[in-house]
């Protein structure tokens, strides 16, 4: 069995993703305890708190638990935990929609979470199938958690929406919500699905940004089985 972790990355009415991070119980431990390994490190050294969460908006943009770091050291820890990801032999999906493309498109849209979710779902789907593993999915928590598992629970039954309709026979049970706060796991694939919508939605004119983000990417490039946003 696979677990598939999930979590979103959004620039609000332009663009939504959300990255899942498929993992066995190897890859998963070796995650978990790489991350918190590398935390302790900048703890025991800086200001870091014991407790920082990973999270790659606040890692990449020097704020929360990270502000006291200086940004070499931001960028190390970034690099060093896509480093740990990648390695892990853990699956990454990402799928993602044109926010803007679909309210000019439609009056009256299906919120993005809804719509990307059961692209998101129909690829994990895919990649159980391909892995001839069952898969349960666990989520960062959303204030709409009790509608995603419904809506979870109408795929299964009548298919995912659209023309790649499918009622997900690899993915089971229902889908599990929990903080990221206490979930390595969660962390790593917010880290690895911020640095995915940043690439897609931003254009670095900082020749030393472009390749920082180009090399936290490589990291974790060769371990992506599904990558494909949606242009309404």
């Amino acid at each position: 069995m696979l677990l598939a972790y999930v979590d979103e990355s959004y620039i609000a009415k332009r663009f939504f993703c959300l990255g899942a991070l498929l993992v066995d119980d190897e890859s998963a431990c070796w995650i978990e305890e790489g991350l918190d390994a590398l935390v302790d490190e900048y703890a025991s050294k800086t200001a870091l708190p014991a407790s920082a969460e990973l999270h790659g908006h606040e890692l990449f943009q020097g704020k929360g638990d990270w502000e006291h770091l200086a940004m070499r050291q931001q960028i190390n820890v970034y690099d060093r935990a896509l480093r740990i990801i990648g390695s892990s032999g853990a699956h990454l999906v990402f799928r993602g929609m044109n926010v803007a493309a679909q309210l000019e498109r439609y009056s009256n849209p299906y919120p993005p979470h809804d719509v990307v979710l059961g692209h998101l779902l129909e690829s994990i789907n895919h990649v159980g199938s391909r892995e001839s593993r069952k898969v349960v999915v666990v989520a960062d928590e959303v204030h709409a958690q009790e509608r995603h598992r419904t809506n979870f629970r109408s795929y299964r039954r009548e298919g995912t929406p659209g023309y790649q309709s499918s009622k997900l026979p690899q993915v089971i049970d229902t889908i599990h919500f929990g903080p990221s706060e206490h979930s390595r796991l969660l962390q790593a694939i917010d880290l690895a699905t911020f640095i995915y919508r940043r690439r897609c939605t931003v254009t670095e004119t900082n020749p030393k940004a472009q390749a920082t983000l180009g090399r936290l990417w490589a990291h974790i490039e060769t371990s992506v089985r599904v990558s494909w946003i949606w242009q309404p």
